[in-house]
C-alpha cells in the first residue's frame, strides 16, 4: 500500500524505516524542503491511520549533503545514518546522534523463547505471533529457528499481549501476558511446548475472555477463537470438546451452570463461523477439576478457564 498525504513528494523518497513501536516512520527525502540533498524526517502515525507532517530532523545532522539510511535504537535515544558530508572517510560514511524528544519513538522490548514437542522436547520450526489485545492488532509475525526452536521478536512495551504458536500437527499454544510494567532492555521470556494433533490432547484457551460471573464473550475472544476455526477446518476430521472450569467461588450449582453456559456460548461461536456442530461438544465440569490452589487469586484465574480437548 502507498504511503500518500504529508509524506511522499514529486522527489525521491527513501531508507524507509518503520520503527518497532509501529508508529514511527523514518525516511530520507530530498521532495520537503529541507538543508539540500536527501534529508532525514521522521512522521508519526495519526488516529486515523494516516501519516503525519513529515519533520526535518534538523541541522546539524541533516546538512546541504546527503543524509539517509536512519536506523534507531529500541530505546529511542540514539539513531544510526550515512552521509556523504565532509570530513569523513570517503563516500558515505556512518555517524550517529542523541535523538531530540520529538523525534522519538514510543517504547520497545523483546519477547524471547524457544519452542519445543511437550513430550520429544525436540526443537521445532512454528509460526509465533503477538496480538495486541486492547486492539486486536498483529504486532509480531515470526518463524522459531528450525536447528534451535528459537525466536526473539521487537514489540512496543506498555501492552497486554495474546501469543499464539502454531506448527502443522501440533495443537496451537495460546496464552497471555502483559508488558504494561515491562520496560526492561533484557528480553521477556516465554518458551512454548506444543503438544501433537492427537486423540485426548488439550490446550487451554487463555485469550477466551467473559467477565465475572457471565458467560457472554468479550470481543477480546474473536482472535482466539477464530484461531480455532482455522485450526478445525484445516483438520476437517478432528472432534472436540469445549470444556468449562471455574474456580470455588459460589455454590457448585452455579458454578456447574455458569461453566456450561460458557463452554456454549464458544461452541456457538465455532458454529456461526461454518464449523459443523456435529464436530462440537459443550461440558461444564464447575469447580470439579481445579488445576491450582483456590486458596489465592493467582490459583484461582488458572482455575477459570476454557479448555480444547480433542476427542477424535
Amino acid at each position: 500500500m502507498k504511503v500518500v498525504g504529508k509524506v511522499n513528494t514529486p522527489g525521491n523518497e527513501e531508507s524507509v524505516q518503520i520503527h518497532p513501536d509501529g508508529k514511527t516512520l523514518y525516511f530520507s527525502s530530498d521532495g520537503h524542503t529541507g538543508m539540500g540533498g536527501l534529508d532525514i524526517y521522521v512522521s508519526h502515525l495519526q488516529p486515523d491511520g494516516s501519516w503525519g507532517e513529515a519533520q526535518n530532523i534538523g541541522y546539524p545532522i541533516n546538512t546541504f549533503r546527503n543524509e539517509n539510511s536512519v536506523l534507531v535504537s529500541t530505546d529511542g535515544a540514539i539513531a544510526l545514518f550515512a552521509s556523504d558530508r565532509e570530513g569523513g572517510a570517503g563516500g558515505l560514511d556512518l555517524y550517529e546522534f542523541a535523538l531530540h524528544d520529538r523525534a522519538r519513538p514510543g517504547a520497545v522490548t523483546y519477547v524471547h523463547g524457544r519452542v519445543t514437542d511437550a513430550f520429544s522436547f525436540k526443537k521445532l520450526e512454528a509460526r509465533i505471533e503477538l496480538i495486541s489485545l486492547d486492539d486486536g492488532k498483529l504486532r509480531a509475525d515470526a518463524y522459531s529457528d528450525p536447528v534451535t526452536g528459537e525466536f526473539l521478536v521487537c514489540i512496543p512495551s506498555g501492552k497486554d499481549y495474546a501469543l499464539n504458536v502454531n506448527r502443522e500437527g501440533y495443537l496451537f499454544h495460546s496464552e497471555n501476558f502483559s508488558l504494561k510494567d515491562h520496560f526492561d532492555a533484557q528480553p521477556y521470556r516465554r518458551d512454548v511446548e506444543l503438544k501433537k494433533l492427537r486423540k485426548g490432547a488439550e490446550v487451554v484457551l487463555r485469550n477466551v475472555f467473559f467477565d465475572s460471573n457471565s458467560s457472554e464473550l468479550k470481543p477480546e475472544s474473536q482472535v482466539e477463537l477464530d484461531k480455532l476455526v482455522a485450526m478445525l477446518n484445516a483438520t476437517p476430521a478432528v472432534r472436540i470438546e469445549i470444556g468449562g472450569h471455574t474456580d470455588n467461588v459460589g455454590s457448585e450449582e452455579a458454578n456447574l451452570l455458569l461453566s456450561e453456559n460458557r463452554a456454549k456460548a464458544v461452541v456457538g461461536y465455532l458454529i456461526s463461523k461454518g464449523v459443523a456442530s456435529a464436530r462440537l461438544t459443550a461440558r461444564g465440569y464447575g469447580e470439579s477439576i481445579p488445576v491450582d490452589t483456590n486458596d489465592t487469586e493467582a490459583g484461582r484465574a488458572n482455575n477459570r478457564r476454557t479448555q480444547m480437548t480433542v476427542v477424535e
